[in-house]
């Protein structure tokens, strides 16, 4: 892999460089936490806790998700911070979200899902998008499209790095979908769009094995 250190720099900056166009808070670190009253702990207001992002329950859009706990057999977007809860180890910085689809019960035909959106413009000069977490492999769509994902390597906490050719999608302007499906859990952090193709999944895996996967840290969302 003598041309490591080249793939290492190069994703380093390209990711610096590909600034998302009308996409906020890909790393769900803008959060804060205000509790909506009507319902209490652990409601919290959307618009608050995941700002930029619309959440949907079997697509119909709310208004409250639900903060650092989970549901045990209903649909729910429920976003982790500190201190976490139920043993989730972090994926990056304090915060993630946790898609859960309808769990081992509930309505008869096992439609409700769990999922966030965000409408915005991929950069035209994009070529992939990669994010950190746990997800079902037809989880993520733009504009209605699924996006074949592949997984790079892992983090740290042994999270999947996924990445995902978007060139074809370059300058579009459409909802960025991540939807958790009937029996899944999806968990998702540290979205990114790059100027560079998807690397190899064996040089990615040796870039975060070599603890140099913290590089990217400097540049939050």
């Amino acid at each position: 892999m003598k041309n490591l250190p080249a793939i290492i720099g190069l994703w380093v900056f390209s990711t610096a460089l590909c600034h998302s166009q009308g996409f906020i808070n890909f790393g769900f670190e803008d959060a804060t936490i205000v509790s909506d009253p009507a319902k209490g702990n652990p409601y919290v207001y959307a618009s608050n806790a995941i700002p930029g992002w619309t959440p949907y329950i079997s697509g119909v859009p709310i208004t409250d998700i639900i903060y650092n706990t989970i549901n045990l057999a209903d649909p729910a977007i429920t976003l982790q911070g500190p201190p976490a809860s139920g043993g989730f180890a972090p994926i990056r910085g304090n915060y993630f979200i946790l898609l859960q689809g309808q769990w081992n019960g509930g309505d008869a035909f096992h439609t409700n899902t769990a999922g966030i959106g965000q409408t915005g413009q991929i950069p035209i000069n994009a070529v992939s998008m990669t994010f950190w977490g746990f997800v079902d492999p037809s989880s993520v769509s733009f504009a209605g499209q699924t996006l074949p994902l592949t997984i790079l390597g892992t983090t740290a906490n042994n999270y999947n790095i996924y990445g995902t050719d978007i060139s074809m999608l370059a300058g579009q302007t459409g909802e960025l979908l991540f939807t958790a499906p009937y029996n899944q859990w999806n968990y998702i952090d540290n979205i990114r769009f790059s100027i560079n193709a998807i690397p190899e999944p064996g040089s990615l895996a040796l870039l975060v094995v070599g603890g140099l996967i913290g590089v990217w840290r400097w540049k939050r969302s």
